[in-house]
C-alpha cells in the first residue's frame, strides 16, 4: 500500500483545520467543511512563500480554478508552513515585486508544522513541506499521493487527468489505461474465477494415471517390439520403456545398479533358449496386424506351454 508517513493510499485523510487566505482576507479552512459539501479536495504542499517554483504553481492553478470547482466539484488548497501574515502579504504583492499578485486559490499556514507532519511530508530539519499532492475524495479518503523533487513542479493537467480517472473508476467500476483522458474508454478489470484448484490427495492418486498409460495396448505392443526385436539387453530396455510409457521419464542415474541390468547376465544366460523361443511365437503372428493379439498369446496362452510359463516367470 502506498504511504506518505502516516498517510496510506485508501484510507482515510487526516483532518487539518488552519487559517488560510482567501481573496485577500483570513479564513478558517477544514477538510470536512469540503467533504460534506461533497467536494473532493486537492491539497497541495508547498515549501516556501517568496520563492521560484512555488508562485508558478500556485498562478497556474488558480487561473484554472473554476475548471476544478465547478466541471468536478473540487476544492484547491495550497498550504505551507508560513504563516498566514507572510502568505498574506505575498499574495497581495505584484508580481514584479515578487508576490502573486492576487490569486483565488486558498493559501493555508501550517506555521505549526501539524498538517505537514499528520500528512508525512514535513522535513523537520528544515521546517517546510515536501513539494506533495494529495486527491482526497468526497468520503475524505486519500486516492492519489505524489511527492516530487523541491525544484520540480506540478502539471495542472495531469492533477486534472487523475481526477477525472479517479471519478470515472467510481463512477462506472473500470479500469483507466495509460494516458486515459476524460471520454475515453476504460477496461474492464473484473477477474472471473472458474473454479478452485484441485489437488491430489495422495502419491496414488497421481501415479494411477501414469500407471494405466503405461500399461494401455500401446504399450504391450511395444513390449512385444521389444521382446521381439534382437537386443542384447532386453531388460534394460523394458525398464526404459515401461517408465518412459508411464510419463516418468526419470534421468539414467545409477541404472547400474537396476535389478533389470544386474540380472541381465544371468537372464540372458539361462532363458536364451525360451526367449527365442517365445519371440518365435510373436514372429508367426501377422506381421502388419494387431501385435496385442501376439502378446495376448504370449502372456496367457496354452497353460500346457512350459516355456511360455518359465518366461513369463523370467520376465518378472
Amino acid at each position: 500500500m502506498v504511504s506518505s508517513g502516516s498517510v496510506q493510499m485508501g484510507r482515510p485523510a487526516p483532518e487539518f483545520r488552519c487559517t488560510a487566505v482567501v481573496d485577500g482576507g483570513f479564513k478558517e479552512c477544514t477538510l470536512s467543511g469540503y467533504t460534506e459539501a461533497n467536494h473532493w479536495v486537492i491539497l497541495v504542499f508547498f515549501p516556501k512563500a517568496w520563492s521560484f517554483i512555488c508562485p508558478t504553481e500556485i498562478k497556474a492553478f488558480s487561473a484554472r480554478l473554476e475548471e476544478f470547482i465547478y466541471s468536478r466539484s473540487c476544492a484547491v488548497v495550497f498550504c505551507s508552513t508560513d504563516s498566514e501574515h507572510c502568505l498574506k502579504a505575498w499574495n497581495n504583492s505584484s508580481e514584479m515585486e515578487g508576490g502573486l499578485g492576487g490569486v483565488h486559490v486558498p493559501l493555508m499556514s501550517d506555521c505549526n508544522h501539524q498538517v505537514s507532519r499528520d500528512y508525512g511530508v514535513l522535513i523537520e530539519e528544515q521546517g517546510v513541506a515536501q513539494r506533495a499532492m494529495f486527491i482526497i475524495d468526497s468520503k475524505g479518503v486519500v486516492r492519489c499521493i505524489t511527492v516530487n523533487d523541491a525544484d520540480v513542479g506540478r502539471s495542472v493537467d495531469e492533477a486534472q487527468r487523475v481526477l477525472d480517472a479517479l471519478v470515472f473508476k467510481d463512477e462506472f467500476g473500470e479500469g483507466c489505461p495509460v494516458d486515459w483522458k476524460k471520454g475515453d474508454t476504460g477496461i474492464n478489470t473484473t477477474t472471473n474465477i472458474e473454479g478452485k484448484v484441485e489437488l491430489k490427495k495422495s502419491w496414488s492418486e497421481w501415479a494411477r494415471p501414469k500407471l494405466n498409460r503405461a500399461w494401455s495396448g500401446a504399450s504391450q505392443r511395444s513390449m512385444a517390439s521389444v521382446m521381439s526385436s534382437g537386443g542384447t539387453n532386453k531388460p534394460a530396455s523394458l525398464h526404459r520403456m515401461t517408465m518412459s510409457a508411464a510419463g516418468l521419464d526419470i534421468p539414467n542415474r545409477g541404472m547400474s545398479n537396476s535389478p533389470f541390468l544386474l540380472a541381465g547376465s544371468e537372464w540372458e544366460s539361462e532363458s536364451t533358449d525360451q526367449s527365442n523361443e517365445c519371440a518365435g511365437i510373436v514372429e508367426q503372428s501377422d506381421g502388419g496386424g494387431d501385435d496385442a493379439a501376439a502378446i495376448g498369446e504370449f502372456a496367457g496362452g496354452d497353460a500346457e506351454s512350459e516355456c511360455c510359463r518359465d518366461c513369463e516367470l523370467n520376465s518378472r
